[in-house]
C-alpha cells in the first residue's frame, strides 16, 4: 500500500545533525531490508521523528532514499576543466558514482527505478544532477572554444549517452560501469561524435 503524506505542519526546520541522523538511518534501513520494504514509518520509528517531518523535508520516500545515498556515498563534485575536451570527459567519467558492492542499497533501487517514476525523478534531480550539470558546462565551454561545432547534433544526445553507458552495463551484467568502461565508450563513441566535422568555420573565413 502506498504511503500517503500527512497534512503539513508549521514546526521549524531540522538541524544539520538531525538531518544526518535521519539520512543515516534511512541508508541503513534500505541496506538492511531493501528499497521496496523500507518505509517512512520505519524511518520515523528508528529516529523518533514524525512522518510529517520526513514528508515536509523530503516530500516522499524516493527523494529521502536518494538523498541518503548521496550523503553517504558521494562527495561534492569538484570543477572539471582540464583545458582539453577528452581530458574533461575522462575527468568526469572518473567522478561518476562508483560501482557498489553486492548488497548495497543501490542494487534494489536500480530495479525499482523502472517501476517508480518518482524514484527515477529523484535519482536524476538529486543524485545525477551534478554530473549532468558538469557535462553541460563542459560541452558549452568547448562550443565556445571552437572544439565542438554549435550545430553538432551529438550535443543533444550527450547526456543520454553518458547515463545510458552507465546504466546499460547494470541491465546487462548487474553492475554499474566503472570509470574505465565509461572512458572506453567516450573514446569509441562520444568523443568522435562531438568532434565530427572538425572545428566550425570562423566568420569571414
Amino acid at each position: 500500500m502506498q504511503e500517503r503524506p500527512p497534512a503539513p505542519n508549521r514546526r521549524g526546520r531540522l538541524t544539520a545533525e538531525r538531518e544526518r541522523e535521519i539520512l543515516d538511518a534511512t541508508f541503513d534501513l534500505v541496506a538492511e531490508v531493501g528499497y521496496e520494504q523500507a518505509t517512512l514509518d520505519e524511518v520515523a520509528r528508528r529516529t523518533r521523528a514524525s512522518t510529517a517531518t520526513l514528508y515536509r523535508r523530503w516530500e516522499n520516500k524516493p527523494r529521502l532514499v536518494i538523498t541518503a545515498m548521496q550523503a553517504r556515498q558521494y562527495p561534492p563534485l569538484p570543477p572539471v576543466d582540464t583545458g582539453d575536451l577528452r581530458g574533461d570527459l575522462v575527468a568526469l567519467a572518473r567522478l561518476m558514482p562508483p560501482p557498489h558492492p553486492a548488497g548495497a542499497p543501490t542494487l534494489g533501487i536500480w530495479q525499482a527505478v523502472l517501476a517508480d517514476p518518482q524514484l527515477a525523478q529523484a535519482l536524476r534531480e538529486v543524485l545525477l544532477a551534478p554530473y549532468l550539470d558538469a557535462l553541460r558546462a563542459i560541452l558549452d565551454r568547448h562550443v565556445e572554444r571552437g572544439t565542438i561545432r554549435p550545430d553538432n547534433p551529438a550535443l543533444g544526445h550527450a547526456e543520454t549517452f553518458l547515463l545510458g553507458t552507465f546504466f546499460v552495463e547494470k541491465l546487462f551484467t548487474g553492475t554499474e560501469a566503472d570509470a574505465d568502461q565509461l572512458i572506453a565508450a567516450v573514446d569509441a563513441l562520444l568523443l568522435p561524435a562531438l568532434t565530427a566535422g572538425g572545428r566550425p568555420a570562423r566568420p569571414g573565413a
